[in-house]
């Protein structure tokens, strides 16, 4: 039988207070046990978490051996594997690695996974670990890490096969925490509501640097004598931290309080969240608890934590063992309430869309499926894409990127045009993918449906993709795939706010056959929350179905020089001296060009270098050179046409802008962003997602030209904020908007699906 739940053994020392115990505690309780039959044995004692295994119903078990008895954990190990006949073990901890793999390769157990939640090792590993890691290599299956931090480690120091190894970060249920939060619970300890508070979440341990922090909360007292700072958890370091604490004159603004059940709680009830360690930290679940929480970070750049902050967007990194970086960190979100909130909104958003515990479940289950060689992990998913042409446009690109980044082993794309080939497809070919045109006449040609059909069968498809805004592939996709029987269906939305307009994202013969579909690509939770709260999505039962959120994403480019700056601006025809505002932009209704040059009518009076470069075409393009020419700027404004390498020109603007009425995730802002231009946009679709106000760029009201030159002022005024805006935009498309994500995201739901 291969359609069986797959048993899955884990293997701990205990399961104590600990985010390595949490994790592993929450996987199991959340894995589907249609595909997964889950257990624990503990070598030593329980733990604290080792009830909330029991509560969920998982069997578990603690042998209660000593490290000085590991012949009798040997033993007993071999005879419970041996009972269970486990399909995967996995195993976390030192002597769980090494008891565990022994007794798995004794008890023939066919799969085995060691899960790594460190970076490093405190102290070098001896001689004997060593040569027990070598001699057990060829008999583990894979190494799951939790923060692509640990590749280095696993890899270069200790010299794990590459192709073994797979991250998947850790994550958190947002919907069990409160933005909101409740100030009331810190009365407890005598703060006061107004009180600026510091919290910080760890083990009392040398590692983690308390004693750095309370160096630093010295100086933040200093200059803001109110702060708090509040030491959740306990630890052997306890009494030398409290005698600093004395010393350091704060025992009125410091609070220890010990091992708390409500961590989470309190860590809502924070200003803002800090963690000072020094080495070795990976994916610190307190972290991620707080940036649910909406709570702005700052945190020391060890580890993982690089991978989970976006400084100055979410919090701020500090170098480790750096008390003055640290405080003055502190200071600065501590004394600008609205920027933490902010950074607060922005953390948790970051979390909802990439460490979420839905998402890091997913992983897992798609990632041990695959170690036991079940579902479409095993064979890559047969894709077959259903447009009605190629366009040259945003999402068509973005699926040629797609093609081009899936993991051929995962999934092997072809593409179906309904009418005609369309412009880009012979892009897609010349990348190796199969095209097939179906040559469709007209809207009730009846040949399409059955040529379709046959073309699915015939290709063993096992899932179709099709877009919101090809009305026809949106229909007759979902339709043949049911008829074909193909396993999965997926419609991917890449659009919102079109009911300002008089339309819609999703017809409402598209909404009501919801339940067709086994899932909706949506580009953020912002378009998510506008299909079901004005198209009607998910609204009754047959308008449902799954949701899943996957970014646009493009190839980013090298970070723009000098010399790239000079090519584009020679290419454009700008002088040295030129203030380059831009848009690249299709010439249609949808972005709103008008709204940009009556806007730069007005920025152009106080600023006369000024000049507007515009890269796209389109219908409007008589209509709005016949405004320029009115609104006195015509020679300013230089209509670049379209261009294939728009890419290429960005470095020589100074800034992006996006005057639309509504978008989706729209591509010109990413590719803005990466070519580290501040981006000044209207306040419209997901772009809010994807411009933090202010500190990428800036958001104004849809069709407000005076707002928008007033940003555009700004912005020419101050060389050092366009920079500081283009560094942080770079490194927020870096982190959020490469189509390798985004290719993984799909990966993911399409290996899911069909596994299923």
């Amino acid at each position: 039988m291969t359609d069986r739940p797959l048993t899955v053994l884990y293997v701990v020392p205990d399961l104590g207070v600990g985010g390595a115990e949490r994790h592993a505690t929450t996987l199991l309780s959340h894995l589907d046990r249609s595909r997964f039959t889950p257990s624990v044995i503990c070598l030593g004692r329980e733990g604290a978490f080792f009830a909330d295994l029991t509560a969920a119903g998982i069997p578990a078990r603690a042998l209660h051996r000593a490290k000085s008895r590991a012949l009798s954990a040997l033993v007993d190990l071999v005879r419970e594997m041996r009972r269970a006949s486990p399909d995967i073990v996995i195993v976390r901890g030192y002597s769980s690695e090494i008891l565990g793999r022994i007794a798995a390769v004794i008890a023939q157990v066919p799969h085995v996974v060691v899960w790594v939640h460190n970076c490093g090792d405190i102290e070098r590993r001896s001689l004997t670990r060593r040569f027990a890691d070598r001699l057990l290599r060829p008999g583990t299956t894979a190494y799951f890490g939790v923060a692509h931090a640990q590749v280095e480690y696993l890899v270069d120091e200790l010299h794990h096969p590459p192709g073994k190894v797979r991250v998947i970060h850790n994550g958190v249920d947002p919907a069990l925490f409160d933005p909101a939060g409740d100030r009331g619970i810190l009365a407890e300890f005598a703060i006061a509501g107004h009180d600026p508070v510091v919290g910080i979440l760890a083990a009392l341990r040398p590692e983690k640097d308390h004693a750095m922090l309370l160096r630093a909360a010295r100086m933040v007292v200093d200059e803001l004598p109110h702060t708090r700072v509040l030491i959740i958890g306990d630890g052997p370091q306890r009494g030398a931290l409290e005698k600093l604490t004395s010393e350091l004159g704060l025992v009125d603004n410091v609070v220890f309080t010990g091992s708390r059940s409500d961590g989470p709680a309190l860590l809502g009830a924070v200003d803002v969240f800090v963690l000072s360690s020094y080495s070795i930290e990976c994916f610190p679940m307190a972290l991620l608890e707080a940036m649910a929480a909406g709570r702005p970070a700052v945190c020391t750049a060890v580890g993982g934590i690089p991978e989970m902050i976006s400084d100055g967007i979410t919090g701020h990194l500090v170098p480790p063992r750096d008390a003055h970086a640290l405080a003055k960190a502190l200071v600065r979100v501590l004394s600008d309430p609205a920027r933490a909130r902010e950074m607060g909104r922005a953390a948790r958003a970051r979390v909802e869309n990439e460490f979420s515990l839905r998402r890091s479940v997913d992983e897992a289950q798609s990632a041990l499926e695959q170690v036991a060689g079940r579902g479409a992990g095993s064979t890559p998913v047969r894709l077959g894409v259903v447009l009605d042409l190629t366009f040259v446009g945003g999402v068509e690109i973005l699926l040629l990127n797609l093609f081009r980044n899936f993991d051929p082993m995962l999934v092997q794309p072809r593409l179906i045009c309904l009418r005609e080939a369309g412009p880009l497809v012979d892009e897609f070919r010349a990348a190796g993918f199969g095209v097939e045109v179906l040559e469709r006449t007209g809207r009730y040609d009846l040949r399409t449906l059955p040529r379709l059909i046959r073309s699915l069968r015939r290709d063993r498809t096992d899932a179709v993709l099709v877009t919101h805004h090809h009305r026809a592939s949106l229909a007759l996709g979902r339709v043949a795939a049911r008829l074909a029987g193909v396993p999965v269906n997926v419609v991917a939305a890449h659009d919102m706010e079109l009911t300002s307009v008089g339309n819609r994202v999703l017809p409402r013969w598209a909404v009501n056959t919801m339940f067709l579909s086994d899932a909706l690509v949506l580009l953020s939770p912002r378009q998510g929350a506008y299909l079901r709260a004005e198209e009607g999505v998910g609204r009754y039962p047959w308008q449902r179905t799954r949701n899943a959120v996957i970014p646009n994403g493009i190839t980013l480019p090298p970070v723009a020089n000098a010399r790239d700056r000079l090519w584009a601006r020679r290419e454009i025809g700008l002088g040295e001296e030129d203030f380059a505002v831009g848009i690249v932009a299709r010439l249609s209704a949808q972005k709103a060009h008008q709204v940009l040059l009556q806007a730069f009518s007005t920025f152009v009076q106080k600023c006369p270098h000024a000049r507007l470069v515009v890269i796209g075409d389109g219908e409007r393009e008589g209509e709005l050179r016949s405004l320029a020419a009115t609104l006195g700027i015509a020679e300013r404004t230089k209509f670049a046409g379209f261009r294939r390498d728009a890419q290429r020109l960005l470095p020589g603007l100074d800034v992006s802008c996006l005057s639309s009425v509504h978008e989706g995730v729209p591509m010109a802002i990413i590719e803005s962003m990466a070519a580290g231009l501040p981006v000044v946009a209207t306040r419209c679709g997901s772009v809010p997602d994807m411009i933090v106000d202010g500190v990428l760029g800036y958001l104004v009201p849809v069709g407000d030209a005076d707002a928008l030159a007033q940003r555009l002022l700004e912005l020419a005024q101050d060389r050092n904020l366009r920079a500081r805006m283009g560094r942080q935009g770079r490194a927020w498309a870096e982190e959020h908007y490469r189509i390798e994500g985004t290719a993984r995201g799909y990966e993911r739901l399409l290996t899911e699906l069909v596994s299923r």
